[in-house]
């Protein structure tokens, strides 16, 4: 048997080299299928079917709390309902919390600001991850205060400290504070529930239970991420069961923070599928795309396939005339099938190596586990599974056609070049299914082309260009008596001349502060409107809140629609005026100006008082699709926080100048590391990045279908042609004009392209629900992106067709009458 394999192989190789110009085309296509088949795959396997990196991954569980009056299912939670969810609900072994935080990193290399989270004592123990160097927390390190040791990731081992394993037990400051590093966590370890383009760097143990009691103490300060682990005999629904009867006892116990009106309620959730989030529908949407191009491929491929047996059937005609077997015969051309699908599949995943690489990149700043993503084991084994179905599903078909000649037909001179009908027209149903799911994958990437043109369209309420943008918080010390940042006084004393250093820099036309940029999520506040009491402070109306310097709805260019903007006040630290934007004008004070109206901020137990002055445009705050939200701004120097970011407006290119900008910052305090330096378009970019990724990916998938679509029409038609070479020299002996030649070759062309139209506009409106969630601005069904699809499809065929077409008509009638 295995010497029989060989023979084939030997033949199939020989065969193959004897036709470079069909290996080379065959290879190519499907390189491009398999390439882009295993690429997307990997990311796939990445981000959904990979098990998480701990130990028995199943038994963990995200818990977050859900308010179902204010449709949000991913509230944090507070310390004390993290002490519930231990105590409480039998079906966790165990439950872990983490805050996280960002902290100046200040010692040794020049000042970072890293990502870091306050934990309890037991979260690697929960997540069955132990430091690969040094030890673990233990409850002891904190005795209830921030910690003053510290667990760092494997790469801010490597990266600021050179991976000397020395470094345990030595000091560094972080946030001004001496902690000392007890542990490095192993190469690869991630928090689960982290953004991929900001990974947690550093570990500080808190004892919940017994810290802060003005903070931690208080139900409504919801800032952990909680972790269960199940005990091995409980199941999720057994969790969420106990969840919904501790919910009921809260709001038994705690009517004031959990009134029946809210229906907030604690909620379970596979620790996997919180990690995935919302991509799982986009990244399916994308594998069913390129499983589009694959099988266009494959059609291709296919009718190459045919058209090669055809060219080979008078030897394989011979062959059966002298005794050979179907079966063997078969196998032969199953062999040579096989062997262009590993040619193909080794090209291929030299692409799909190379594309994997640029799909992380590409998905950093949005997909959960984008560092996850490359070729392992799984990747390869479904590469190789690829490989055998994709040799088997285009070798076939041609394979059983073949191996069953009409000898008599073959055998005949005036038969030569006959192609057989069965072939005939399984060639033109594989051109027919060939532009039915190009059509499919053209319309998805129309879809997704005009969606996004819509969004670009959309006004955000402010000028992004020129803009340049940067942060810097402030150190928080745990011995805050110390802290040079401590008072309110001393931030604004920083802030103030950070702000007044970057208005000196050349270039700069105008400078402002921010508490938060757009795009970067959201800070709800309370406040009560002098003159309207409320009786419960639950039901005390909310906005978006953000602390800003007076000049920066100029600097943003942000309209300012009735009264003026925010006095400067410089000479107060408790400046009390407010602006309101068109959207909490509205709800609040319909068809009444708020200018001159008061309201106070809900901050613990009451809050300042503030003077609205005036109403500004509304500005898309939380992304570029979302409809903007209640908002108010105050001043910075009213609450300045440790947070500020820093917009600068240039006359130029702001990326020239972030260098110049960032050093003046630098020079108020140069221990202040000043992070995140881009441009306000490059923000507005990124916040476009998981539409983006879509778009790209389909239009290019779109590209090759449409491609190798044209290809496959063009083959046929030229294959056609050639066979109907001697009946078309007759015509045009008789009497058949080019007109009429060409005619009859694109009528014939023609007709299988419109019904893989028509077939194609059927499936693309029947698939349209899959991309409804990932449109904004248009219907999954809009009649424009069909219409225009299949016309560009139709015109592509239409070129591929011509072009035989016209070869048709400088047949020499003569060549056809003399072999007659």
């Amino acid at each position: 048997m295995l010497d029989a394999i060989g023979r084939d192989l030997r033949f199939a190789a020989r065969g193959l080299w004897r036709s470079p110009g069909f290996t080379a085309i065959t290879v190519a296509t499907l390189a491009l299928g398999i390439g882009a088949n295993t690429a997307i795959f990997s990311v796939v396997n990445a981000v959904l079917l990979r098990p998480l990196a701990y130990r028995d991954p199943a038994q963990l569980v995200a818990l977050r709390g859900v308010v179902e009056v204010r449709g949000l299912d991913d509230v944090r939670n507070s310390a004390p309902e993290y002490q519930d969810f231990r105590h409480e609900v039998p079906a966790l072994a165990d439950v872990a919390a983490a805050y996280p935080i960002s902290i100046n990193l200040t010692e040794r290399g020049d000042p970072e600001r890293i990502q870091a989270a306050v934990v309890s004592s037991n979260y690697f123990q929960v997540l069955g991850t132990a430091p690969a160097v040094g030890r673990d927390f233990t409850p002891d390190d904190d005795q209830g205060r921030i910690g003053y040791v510290a667990i760092i990731s494997w790469d801010l081992f490597q990266r600021r400290f050179g991976g000397d394993r020395s470094v345990i037990g030595k000091t560094v400051r972080l946030d001004d504070d001496p902690m000392t590093i007890i542990g490095v966590m192993p190469r690869g370890f991630r928090h689960p529930l982290e953004s991929g383009a900001s990974p947690m760097e550093v570990w500080a143990p808190i004892e919940l239970a017994n810290s802060d009691p003005q903070f931690f103490g208080d139900r409504r300060a919801r800032v952990f991420e909680v972790i269960g682990r199940l005990k091995p005999s409980a199941t999720v629904a057994e969790a969420q069961s106990q969840l919904d009867a501790l919910s009921h006892r809260l709001e038994a116990r705690y009517p004031e923070v959990y009134p029946a009106a809210l229906g907030w309620r604690a909620a379970a959730l596979p620790l996997a599928e919180r990690v995935v989030g919302n991509v799982r529908p986009a990244l399916l949407v994308l594998l069913g795309a390129v499983a589009f191009v694959l099988l266009i491929g494959c059609a291709n491929v296919a009718n190459l396939m045919l058209a090669r047996a055809t060219g080979r059937g008078r030897e394989i005609a011979i062959r059966t005339a002298l005794g050979g077997d179907r079966l063997r015969l078969m196998r032969q051309l199953l062999t040579e099938s096989l062997v262009l699908a590993a040619l193909g599949g080794a090209l291929g995943l030299l692409l799909a190596v190379w594309g994997t690489s640029a799909l992380g990149r590409l998905a950093a700043l949005y997909l959960p586990r984008a560092r996850e993503i490359g070729i392992d084991g799984a990747v390869l084994g479904f590469t190789a599974v690829l490989i055998l179905v994709t040799g088997i599903a285009f070798g076939l078909f041609p394979a059983l056609q073949a191996s069953r000649p009409d000898l008599q037909d073959v055998l005949k001179d005036s038969a030569k070049g006959s192609a057989g009908g069965a072939r005939t027209r399984m060639r033109a149903v594989l051109v027919v299914a060939e532009v039915a799911v190009a059509l499919v994958l053209l319309a998805g990437a129309g879809l997704l082309l005009r969606s996004f043109q819509q969004l670009v369209a959309v006004d955000p309420g402010f000028d992004p260009r020129r803009l340049l943008t940067m942060q810097v918080w402030l150190p928080v010390p745990n011995d805050n008596a110390t802290g040079r940042y401590f008072t309110q006084q001393q931030r604004v004393g920083f802030y103030d001349r950070a702000l007044a250093a970057v208005r000196q820099v050349p270039g700069v036309t105008g400078a402002a502060l921010v508490s938060r940029l757009p795009y970067s999520g959201r800070n709800d506040a309370r406040f009560k409107i002098e003159g309207r009491p409320v009786a419960d402070a639950q039901l005390l109306p909310a906005a978006e809140i953000r602390l800003v310097s007076p000049d920066y709805f100029r600097t943003m260019a942000i309209p300012v629609l009735q009264g003026e903007p925010m006095p400067d006040g410089v000479d107060s630290l408790s400046s009390t005026y407010a602006m309101v934007n068109r959207t909490l004008a509205e709800r609040e004070w319909k068809g009444q100006s708020p200018v001159g109206q008061r309201i106070q901020l809900q901050l613990g137990n009451g809050g300042p008082w503030v003077t609205i002055v005036g109403v500004v445009n509304d500005v898309r705050q939380g992304a570029p699709d979302q409809p903007p939200l209640p908002e108010f701004y105050v001043s910075y120097r009213l609450l300045a926080g440790q947070q500020m970011s820093v917009i600068a407006r240039t006359a130029g290119d702001p990326d020239a100048l972030a260098g110049r900008i960032v050093g003046a910052i630098r020079s108020v305090d140069p221990t202040q590391p000043v992070f995140g330096v881009t441009s306000m378009e490059r923000l507005l970019a990124n916040a476009e990045a998981e539409r983006r990724f879509s778009l790209l990916l389909l239009t290019l998938f779109a590209a090759i279908a449409l491609l190798l679509s044209s290809l496959g029409i063009y083959g046929v038609m030229a294959y056609s042609t050639s066979q109907r070479r001697h009946e078309i020299g007759i015509r045009m002996a008789l009497g058949a004009a080019t007109p009429d030649v060409l005619r009859l070759v694109l009528r014939q062309g023609m007709r299988l392209v419109l019904l893989g139209l028509a077939i194609g506009l059927l499936g693309a409106w029947a698939l349209s629900r899959v991309l409804a969630g990932q449109l904004y601005g248009i219907s999954a069904r809009d009649p424009f992106t069909y219409a225009a699809v299949a016309a560009l499809l139709g015109a592509v065929a239409f070129a591929a067709t011509w072009v035989p077409a016209r070869r048709a008509t400088r047949v020499d009638p003569m060549i056809s009458l003399r072999s007659e």
